[in-house]
């Protein structure tokens, strides 16, 4: 296997180049050659890797068969993991057994502890006037979060960095652009809703992105994204055995603070951060760092493959301590919400419908 080209980068938010090495990792997903150092900035205090991929080889770094672009309509993970309001539309598998169909309020415990708060489906306040509401999904896979999105009314669209993934949604009748949000030249103030899920950490130039983001939303448009919570206490924990960095993919190791941060510099507002409620990626962790500690371990390698296909029943039998840590500001990964002003004073559907006020939230 070719090793990547690898450039110094200064920092992508304040382009100060001072910075420190926080620790060096290796790539435990795709076992792509080398190591990479996580480095911060001593001027704005943002985390990054340095050197990264240059622009010419980073489709490199996604190999076929990478674990997130597996996603296909036919494969997707069910509503109990991935969180969302269709969630509430399946009978759970408990009530088979019909004596538990009748304990009061054991439905809505299920959903309460399924909901990891991850990919929320937006529900737009519809009316018999009111034509199809437009979504953009950056990063979209094979598109599954997109046909829930679909289903529900929204006329959607997709934009996909590598063709492999982006040819399985086209498959499933999605119209999905190959490339990136710059290369697609979507035109301006076009859509009511952008989402972007684990794709800014992704990205060399995130405030960049956030720019071209707001400029294809319309005024009073929501962006939805999501980001690892390098802050969190599983990242502190592991350091560079955290699942979630991903390395040399993962650009970026975003904070809540500096989350807050870079939208408000990119001219966003009505900013809400919502921490997830998982445990899933801690057990990626565990399995990484037993890894390093007992080579070969079978253990350490289902560990390191859980988060690709994660267990209901750990889910239900860790999720009492998920929620405590999301509700102390300590999830593992951050979900927000932001909007493009609108200029004027009339609100869309879609801003008629937000909820959440600027500032974070744990759960």
């Amino acid at each position: 296997m070719t090793a990547l080209t690898l450039q110094p980068v200064a920092c992508p938010l304040c382009l100060h180049a001072d910075c420190r090495t926080l620790f060096s990792g290796t790539d435990v997903r795709c076992r792509l050659p080398g190591r990479f150092d996580v480095v911060q900035c001593q001027h704005c205090g943002h985390r990054y890797l340095s050197p990264q991929p240059s622009a010419e080889c980073l489709a490199a770094c996604y190999p076929t068969g990478y674990a997130p672009h597996q996603s296909s309509p036919e494969s997707a993970p069910s509503e109990s993991h991935h969180s969302g309001t269709l969630a509430a539309n399946r009978r759970p598998w408990f009530l088979r057994w019909l004596p538990l169909e009748y304990v009061p309020g054991l439905r809505q415990l299920y959903y309460w502890l399924t909901d990891d708060r991850t990919q929320p489906i937006p529900q737009p306040a519809a009316t018999p006037l009111q034509p199809a509401l437009s979504a953009l999904e950056l990063g979209c896979a094979g598109g599954s979060w997109l046909l829930k999105l679909q289903a529900l009314g929204w006329s959607v669209c997709g934009v996909e960095l590598c063709a492999g993934p982006a040819d399985a949604a086209r498959k499933a009748g999605l119209k999905v652009i190959t490339g990136t949000l710059e290369s697609a030249r979507l035109p301006a103030q076009s859509f009511d809703l952008v989402a972007a899920w684990m794709v800014l950490e992704h990205t060399p130039n995130p405030l960049q992105t956030l720019n071209e983001i707001r400029d294809v939303l319309k005024p009073g448009g929501q962006l939805l994204f999501s980001v690892p919570n390098a802050s969190s206490l599983e990242a502190r924990l592991f350091g560079s055995s955290w699942y979630s960095l991903d390395l040399p993919r993962h650009l970026q190791h975003f904070d809540p603070q500096t989350i807050l941060r870079i939208l408000r510099d990119t001219g966003y507002e009505q900013i809400r951060i919502d921490h997830h409620r998982t445990l899933i990626g801690a057990w990626g962790s565990l399995g990484v760092l037993l890894s390093r500690v007992f080579p070969g371990s079978r253990l350490a390698t289902w560990l390191q493959k859980y988060p690709e296909q994660p267990r209901l029943i750990l889910q239900l039998l860790s999720a009492p301590v998920a929620i405590m840590l999301a509700w102390s500001g300590q999830g593992p990964g951050l979900t927000i919400s932001a909007r493009r002003p609108a200029t004027n004073q009339v609100c869309s559907p879609l801003s008629a419908a937000a909820s959440g006020s600027e500032g974070t939230a744990g759960v």
